[in-house]
């Protein structure tokens, strides 16, 4: 459930929805920056899930109690759990926001809490943005069960690949496909060539959060 309504007719903005397989719905976002964060998310084997607008956080800013609402809230396949703010550099430079967030992220490091804040720089790098699209667009083009470890293991001949060889065997959908559920595992934030080596996963999940 949302904190508040991040969709409304008002503003000048970009206001849309992320279609999310991992949820299985659609995620309201402010920005196209919230919507590339929402992609990282939801292509990042080691998300388990994550939701908008989650909570309102009552902060001090030195005079008053203040709300703030974070941007997104992130489970890992750790257990661990995270507040995520998305925001510009150039917003960031602004000296108001600049303490706001400062106040921010110490009222959840006297608690204990998690909390991240991330730009376009992350966002919005390349080849990983490009190469997330691509996985995102494939994973809904093929209905092809997850196999296991050793059936994967079976069909490949080996732990590791080459990304030409994986694709030969078993095509190019289902190998973005896997790569995508953290069942082969590889660089994202490198250009995918024929020679990227691919990893079978073996005893669970990959990890890796791609923000």
């Amino acid at each position: 459930m949302l904190a508040r309504k991040v969709v409304t007719r008002r503003g000048r903005h970009f206001r849309g929805y992320f279609p999310s397989r991992k949820l299985r719905r659609m995620v309201a976002c402010e920005s196209l920056l919230e919507r590339d964060a929402a992609l990282l998310l939801e292509v990042s084997p080691g998300v388990v899930s994550f939701q908008e607008q989650p909570a309102v956080i009552q902060y001090f800013d030195g005079q008053s109690l203040c709300d703030y609402y974070p941007d997104f809230e992130v489970v890992l396949a750790d257990g661990s759990v995270f507040h995520l703010e998305v925001k510009t550099t150039a917003k960031l430079k602004s000296r108001k926001v600049a303490t706001k967030f400062a106040a921010i992220a110490t009222h959840y490091q006297e608690r204990g809490l998690g909390f991240r804040i991330v730009t376009e720089q992350e966002l919005q790098r390349e080849p990983l943005l490009s190469n997330a699209q691509e996985v995102d667009y494939l994973m809904g083009k093929t209905s092809r069960p997850l196999p296991s470890f050793h059936e994967l293991r079976s069909d490949l001949g080996a732990d590791t690949i080459t990304f030409t060889k994986a694709e030969s065997t078993l095509g190019r959908d289902t190998v973005l496909h896997l790569i995508a559920h953290g069942l082969l595992g590889c660089d994202l934030t490198q250009p995918l060539t024929g020679n990227t080596l691919l990893t079978i996963q073996d005893g669970g999940r990959d990890d890796t959060v791609f923000l």
